[in-house]
């Protein structure tokens, strides 16, 4: 009975903030519509959170029939589309949003993960890249970055996103799972091996660094 009564609640939230972005717009014209996408997409976040994921994109593709140049509409539902497994249209909206002037590194990574998803590693590392010029203090794309790069084959850049991510997220296990994969392609067994294990002083039931160790005890040791 809570659970109908919530469900209702939001979808009246949705539904209320997209009367007034109607009314308003037809009032004074689409492009001060704009004032409204914040409530609009705050709206359709709680039913897809709710698990009314259709309600959500409705909500948000009428907001956009209405503006179809709102960008905090836009990049709602590309990251609803993302979370629910459908790649190809997400990043669709993903293009839109991110504009040559857009300074959204969060967009960007998430559009990387799409792409890297659909097999598209050089594009994904384009947008990874662009993320960490926009961001340059945040661990985690350095660490995103740096398993594109150690894809590609670029080693050597691959270490030093690596680095980067350890000095900026000491305290993050991946960083250091991250620096750890590149020391080792790099033929640092033993770089590697101090990596894995700074992740399990942080996270001592760590599964990803325990295996890899456990990988590496088995293969004889770097010159």
């Amino acid at each position: 009975m809570r659970r109908s009564l919530l469900h209702y609640m939001l979808a009246a939230s949705a539904a209320a903030a997209l009367a007034v972005l109607a009314i308003v717009t037809g009032a004074i014209g689409e492009k001060r519509a704009v004032v409204f996408s914040s409530q609009v997409a705050a709206g359709a976040q709680r039913l897809f959170e709710a698990g009314q994921r259709e309600a959500a994109r409705g909500a948000l593709q009428d907001a956009l029939e209405i503006c179809p140049e709102n960008v905090v509409v836009r990049r709602e539902l590309a990251m609803q589309l993302a979370a629910s497994g459908e790649p190809e249209e997400a990043i669709e909206h993903f293009r839109l949003v991110l504009r040559p002037s857009s300074r959204d590194a969060g967009a960007a990574r998430r559009l990387a993960e799409m792409l890297a998803q659909l097999g598209d590693t050089d594009g994904a590392v384009e947008w990874l890249r662009k993320a960490s010029e926009l961001e340059p203090e945040n661990g985690t794309h350095w660490t995103e970055l740096s398993k594109l790069l150690l894809r590609t084959g670029d080693v050597s850049a691959a270490l030093a996103a690596a680095e980067r991510a350890a000095e900026l997220a000491p305290r993050a296990p991946e960083s250091h799972h991250s620096l750890g994969a590149a020391r080792h392609q790099a033929g640092d067994q033993a770089g590697a091996r101090r990596a894995y294990r700074q992740a399990l002083n942080i996270d001592p039931g760590d599964p990803v660094a325990a295996r890899a160790l456990d990988e590496l005890q088995k293969e004889p040791q770097a010159r």
